[in-house]
């Protein structure tokens, strides 16, 4: 996903009602560090290359990954079908009042759409989504899309309710009477639908969101981790990807010394090769944390290589806190990340606090009204630069802590 996060903002979605803002922009207080890269459709800005959401369970960090993932796969994705689907899944605040009000989005961005390979603009992305009960998904209200030449917001496009008259900017190359201005059906994105319809900016722009590394859907959860086969054949289509697996495998598990992939009886498999075993061991057989880290690092490695986004939800639930801060070590390090790549991610274990600053943490609660709400440490009263955010975090200073008892 090459897309570099500045800010998101969401309203009226699952667990959140009133907007919550992730805002990703370094303040320019902040010390000069390689981890925040200043940004390349504008300068004055540096970005964190790690954002960590940390907070109670069912506080709503993964309801704000989802929401991002969402937003870009209902907006710019390659798949008419799959981003159809998506619009089905944005399901409003848990209230009787909530139901009757529109879902927003807003993303600020930078990307390489309008000069593909060369420099990058500056972006906005705003979207609303209606419920309505007759429909049997929900429908745009309004969608937009701005670039920032010259620091002034210019219109790409913009729709209205359904019906109305959708404006495209001459960069998309459509007249006012173009037959397929009238083909963008209600529960479908523009970019998406001109894509389908053969709208060279469209396709360029949905090109840059294909990967064969999205999380798998089913009719209700996500198990954020792409298929067994697609990371195989991932492997084998890619030596340099491979010999790093294996190194990262072996990192990771001192016992395990050579991972294999092969195919038996037509299918490719895995299997790993251990210190003092005489037989191999596949990899349905191997740790939770072993299968984790093998089908996490194909996604890892690839926005390493070409930049851009990766988003992972409970990074640390099957993966011990030293190889996630590994994880995040690469990310940081301009020698391992040169292309300034994102990586957001949902965590637990407070162990990663001593690996992140200020800027680079987020908080999520749940008020009184079962709502979710965000806040960045940095905006939290007396936090110092030299101070440890460990020990704050678990003296209740930052928030985010579940009450027990």
């Amino acid at each position: 996903m090459e897309l570099t996060i500045h800010e998101l903002s969401v309203s009226n979605y699952r667990s959140i009602y009133e907007e919550v803002v992730l805002d990703l922009r370094i303040p320019g207080t902040a010390p000069d560090l390689p981890r925040f890269r200043p940004c390349q459709a504008k300068p004055a800005v540096r970005l964190p290359t790690v954002a960590v959401i940390m907070g109670p369970n069912g506080s709503g960090k993964t309801t704000l990954l989802r929401a991002l993932l969402d937003l870009t796969r209902i907006a710019f994705g390659p798949d008419l079908s799959a981003s159809q689907a998506r619009m089905k899944r944005v399901l409003p605040f848990w209230s009787n009042k909530a139901a009757k009000e529109p879902t927003r989005f807003r993303l600020e961005f930078d990307a390489d759409w309008l000069q593909l390979g060369g420099a990058r603009d500056l972006f906005r992305y705003e979207l609303s989504i209606e419920h309505v009960p007759s429909e049997r998904h929900p429908v745009i209200l309004r969608e937009a899309l701005f670039h920032f030449p010259k620091g002034r917001p210019k219109r790409l496009f913009e729709r209205g309710a359904p019906g109305e008259t959708i404006y495209t900017s001459p960069e998309f190359g459509l007249k006012p009477k173009d037959a397929r201005l009238d083909a963008v059906r209600k529960d479908t994105s523009v970019i998406t639908a001109f894509a389908a319809l053969n709208v060279p900016l469209a396709m360029r722009i949905v090109e840059t969101q294909r990967g064969d590394f999205s999380p798998i859907e089913d009719s209700d959860e996500e198990t954020w981790q792409p298929d067994t086969e697609l990371v195989l054949d991932f492997f084998e289509r890619n030596s340099k990807a491979k010999s790093w697996m294996k190194q990262q495998m072996q990192r990771s598990d001192l016992a395990i010394h050579d991972v294999l992939i092969r195919s038996d009886g037509g299918e490719m498999e895995a299997f790993f090769r251990h210190h003092g075993l005489d037989r191999e061991v596949p990899l349905m057989s191997e740790s939770t944390g072993t299968f984790c880290l093998f089908h996490a690092l194909p996604q890892i490695h690839m926005t390493l290589e070409a930049g851009g986004l990766l988003i992972l939800d409970d990074v640390d639930g099957s993966l011990h806190v030293d190889i996630v801060s590994e994880i995040i070590h690469w990310f940081h390090s301009p020698e391992t990340n040169p292309h300034n790549a994102q990586l957001i991610v949902s965590a637990h274990n407070v162990g990663l606090l001593d690996d992140l600053e200020k800027e680079e943490l987020f908080i999520v609660e749940k008020g009184p009204d079962s709502a979710t709400r965000l806040y960045a440490a940095q905006d939290v009263s007396g936090l110092r630069r030299d101070t440890r955010l460990y020990p704050k975090y678990r003296s209740g200073v930052l928030g985010g802590l579940p009450k027990i008892g």
